[in-house]
Order: C-alpha cells, then sequence, then structure tokens
C-alpha cells in the first residue's frame, strides 16, 4: 500500500520473477484493481498483492476513492 507511483507494481513483478505481468508506468494511476502474484523458493510460496495507491482524500472520492481496501481486509501483512 503506498502513494500513487511508488513503485508498488514494479516491486511486485520483481518478487514474482514478472509472473505477476502488472502494468508498469511512469504515471500515477497505473494501477486501477488489486492485481496478485506468488513469489516461490523451494519449499514455500505467499500471495502478494498490489494495492491502487490511496491519495489524502480518498474516503472523499479523490483519486481512486478507497472501494478497493476490502482486499486489504484478507492480509495477513500490510507494507507501507
Amino acid at each position: 500500500v503506498g502513494v500513487p507511483s511508488a513503485g508498488k507494481s514494479t516491486l511486485l513483478n520483481a518478487m514474482t520473477d514478472g509472473r505477476a505481468q502488472t502494468k508498469v508506468g511512469a504515471y500515477p494511476f497505473t494501477t486501477l484493481a488489486p492485481n496478485l502474484g506468488v513469489c516461490k523458493d523451494e519449499y514455500n510460496s505467499i500471495v502478494v498483492a498490489d494495492i491502487p495507491g490511496l491519495l489524502e482524500g480518498a474516503h472523499s472520492g479523490i483519486g481512486l476513492g478507497i472501494d478497493f481496501l476490502r482486499h486489504i481486509e484478507r492480509c495477513r501483512v500490510i507494507v507501507h
């Protein structure tokens, strides 16, 4: 979770060796919906979520608003 254009999608692509194939762009709000990717090693795997950027005032509809935040409820760890 972070502000727009902070590198969240780039991090997800790097953690999943590009298997997540999220859209990366040099402009805000490239991610319009949550993206999921699986990060694996030889013994374990975790699902990593890329949540669209949050702006101050999102609760008032600024930016993409807060509709997608329901996806965060299922997360065990949130990185900001």
